[in-house]
């Protein structure tokens, strides 16, 4: 009857399934799903920008061929981002739409990974819910999943990232060689996407160095090396490999700072501006920049606020737990490459100024960031020393809180307790007594404290008795039946490893459905002796521990708890605030607007509006990225595209709101001709000169001619060492047409037949829209 009603409080968990059965991962698979419909919200205000424009043409004039795939972009090697242009380009035109989709479903699967890795890499608690919430709402990560430029490097690394990580800490966990095959492929996968992926390296190996081994800083890179090579060799191979494919095809994008005050302002701004406030839910206010991504802009004040945030965190989290010193020296080593190559490739740019405050440089880095603030604030999970880990040391340990099991019920006489069963003998008999409750096979995993089978539910200790008063202990059950692990669960066996961990390769640690959130102070001992669990599963009295050192008396543990609450509190409306203002920033678009216009204007367009090419608005598609800023490039992948031309009687233009407007030149004219009435007489044969007001350099030029003419007939301008020739027409009329030329004067011939041309105004410059 007891074991009926043991089975009977399995029940609940089996009908609300695996969900309801834990928490942490249904309210972590909540947070997932927010983060990903947020950011989907916020990006959808906006359009595309800048460099997705230009993505967009490149791909719209090429073929899916392996030359368009691996030329690089701005030195950027990303054929897995021109793939996924090129099919939603090839398929859905100039739609935005699509690739906030696709950011969108970056973001759910980084968090499911990060989830994953989580899981795999820290103890069992709720607290795992706070670098997972660092990951998936950071202000820093914006940009990477509104800018498909953006998003389509950043995300895919991100992603890499912690699958590299998790396969790493699954191969020093179990020895399996599949793990190493998943670390070649996660990286492999970054590198598709994005050449700093190659930073995904060293920080698997530094990774590794800080969390699962002791020592000083040489025996720690040592013992990483002796223990898993085989990771450092498949990573090294892949690297180098990459490294000469990409170097091969680039052109160097080093740089030299122009002074030391240029590198000092530099790492102020990635600091102070970007990363500190970033973490803590700022920077809080942006700085607009056009059609691209905002610019962190924090104030002073809130500067101040993230770094004592930032600072108290780490000093309480080393006092709390030594080794988490590592994982802070972790975390400044990776910073401290992404600066360096950021210093190396954007300081003694124009843009130096601002470098260090673009969000979207340290998106990376917040992966690392919320790796390291889950290790420190949650621990590490126990790697068995047989896998070549580290066990965490006694110092690092957190005092295990018994747990209490309800005494078992009387299925007869439900509103009773059954009566206890006796105690098990210290000898137990040669045959086994039979279990008081069945239970399900399970797999062995290891607890804090205790290696045991994991069943639907897990036997507790019963209460210790109370020593002071030598009262009895409480009803003891008896042990269960002993169950074997799979064999499935076992890790490969490794000669050089020993022998094999009690834990399975790939289970997770064992989860309550109810987890403790625990305090920065650690708990102290339920009672003043410890105690231990044997084998028959019953609790004896042990020696007596001091409790572990905590950061603050007992008497302020209950005010510190609620200064976390408040902390956390104003840091998830910070992030809130922060990720409203990056949202208004991103909807204003100049390029959507241009180009709903000009799809409007291009519907109501007379048959034969013809248009001469110019550069559409700086504001769009910056002069920088010229010719792919010119309207005949921007408009490939545009629905109904403007028919445009060099050379026409009559042109329009599109002006920099996307209204279409009769076209003129400006730029530089002729000097008023001698004749009354005529200005420059040109007759059949003759050339006549005519000075310009202002001369003009060797460029691309547009020519307008306004001309009266006695015949048909063809005529020749000559600009300096260039020259076009053009119809001439009986009548008033006028002729546009492109020339490659500058001089300080133009040469106007005339042939054929009978012809007298007259003309006084002429123009060499850059079509524009007729003044009304």
């Amino acid at each position: 009857m007891a074991s009926t009603g043991a089975n009977s409080a399995v029940a609940p968990g089996r009908v609300g399934g695996w969900l309801a059965s834990d928490r942490v991962r249904a309210a972590a698979l909540a947070m997932i799903a927010l983060s990903a419909l947020w950011r989907a919200q916020v990006a959808s205000r906006g359009f595309l920008a800048a460099d997705d424009y230009v993505m967009v043409t490149q791909a719209a004039e090429s073929d899916l061929n392996v030359e368009h795939l691996f030329t690089l972009y701005n030195n950027h090697f990303m054929p897995g981002g021109r793939l996924l242009t090129w099919l939603v380009t090839e398929h859905l035109g100039m739609a935005y739409w699509p690739y906030v989709l696709l950011m969108a479903v970056g973001q759910a699967v980084l968090g499911l990974a990060f989830l994953r890795l989580l899981r795999r890499l820290l103890r069992p608690s709720a607290l795992l819910l706070l670098p997972l919430g660092v990951l998936l709402f950071s202000p820093l990560t914006l940009e990477a999943t509104s800018w498909w430029a953006v998003g389509v490097n950043m995300l895919p690394m991100q992603i890499a990232m912690v699958l590299a990580v998790g396969a790493q800490v699954g191969y020093v966990q179990t020895r399996r060689r599949r793990h190493l095959v998943t670390l070649a492929l996660s990286v492999l996968f970054g590198l598709l996407f994005f050449e700093k992926s190659i930073l995904v390296v060293p920080l698997v190996f530094l990774l590794t160095a800080a969390l699962y081994t002791e020592g000083g800083l040489v025996r720690s890179l040592w013992t990483t090396i002796r223990r898993w090579w085989p990771s450092w060799l498949l990573l090294t191979a892949l690297s180098l490999g990459f490294l000469a494919a990409y170097l091969g095809r680039s052109e160097s994008s080093l740089r030299r700072p122009e002074s030391a005050a240029e590198v000092f302002l530099f790492l102020k701004q990635i600091l102070g501006s970007t990363l500190v406030p970033g973490l803590v839910g700022g920077p809080w206010r942006w700085l607009g920049a056009g059609d691209g991504a905002p610019v962190a802009a924090p104030p002073e004040l809130g500067t101040w606020v993230g770094w004592v945030v930032v600072v108290t965190l780490i000093v309480a989290t080393v006092r709390r737990r030594r080794s988490s010193a590592r994982v802070w020296l972790l975390l400044g080593a990776y910073l401290l490459m992404v600066a360096g190559l950021l210093a190396a490739t954007r300081l003694g740019s124009v843009f130096s100024g601002v470098a260090g405050g673009v969000p979207r440089y340290v998106s990376d880095v917040v992966v690392v960031a919320a790796i390291c603030v889950g290790v420190a604030v949650v621990g590490l999970a126990r790697t068995s020393r047989a896998a070549g880990g580290i066990e965490p040391s006694a110092a690092d340990e957190q005092p295990a809180t018994p747990h209490v099991s309800p005494p078992p019920v009387d299925e007869e006489t439900p509103d009773r307790v059954a009566p206890p069963i006796p105690a098990q003998p210290a000898t137990l008999p040669a045959t086994p007594p039979m279990p008081v409750r069945s239970v399900q096979p399970a797999r062995v995993v290891s607890r804090p404290g205790v290696i045991h089978a994991e069943a639907p539910v897990d036997p507790e200790p019963d209460p210790e008795p109370d020593l002071k008063t030598g009262s009895e202990p409480g009803p003891e059950v008896a042990p269960e039946a002993p169950v074997l692990p799979d064999p499935d669960d076992a890790p490969a066996p490794d000669p050089a490893a020993g022998p094999p961990p009690v834990s399975g390769p790939d289970s997770e640690p064992a989860r309550t459905s109810d987890p403790v959130l625990p305090s920065l102070a650690p708990d102290r001992p339920a009672s003043t002796g410890a105690s231990r669990t044997t084998q028959a599963g019953t609790a004896t009295p042990g020696p007596a521990e001091p409790p572990a050192p905590g950061l603050l008396p007992e008497r302020y543990r209950e005010a510190v708890n609620v200064a976390l609450v408040l902390v956390l509190l104003v840091a998830g409306l910070g992030t809130a605030w922060t990720t409203s203002r990056y949202s208004d920033e991103w909807a204003a678009k100049a390029g959507r607007s241009y180009i709903d216009t000009v799809r409007i204007e291009m519907a109501s367009a007379p048959p034969g509006t013809v248009f001469f090419d110019a550069p559409v608005p700086d504001a769009v598609v910056p002069n920088l990225s010229w010719p792919y800023n010119l309207q005949s490039r921007f408009f490939q992948a545009f629905g109904t595209r403007p028919t445009f031309v060099d050379e026409a009687d009559n042109v329009s233009v599109l002006d920099g709101l996307g209204r279409i407007q009769v076209a003129t030149v400006v730029g530089s004219t002729i000097e008023p001709g001698p004749q009354e009435g005529c200005g420059y007489l040109v007759t059949s044969g003759q050339t006549v000169r005519m000075p310009l007001h202002e001369p003009r350099g060797d460029w691309h030029w547009v020519v307008r001619i306004a001309y009266l003419s006695s015949a048909d007939g063809t005529a020749t301008l000559r600009l300096g060492g260039g020259t076009a020739e053009f119809p001439v027409r009986k009548g008033l009329h006028q002729r546009f047409f492109r020339i490659v030329g500058g001089g300080e004067a133009v040469e106007l011939t005339v042939t054929g037949g009978e012809v007298s041309l007259c003309t006084n105004e002429i123009a060499i410059g850059n079509p524009a829209p007729k003044p009304e």
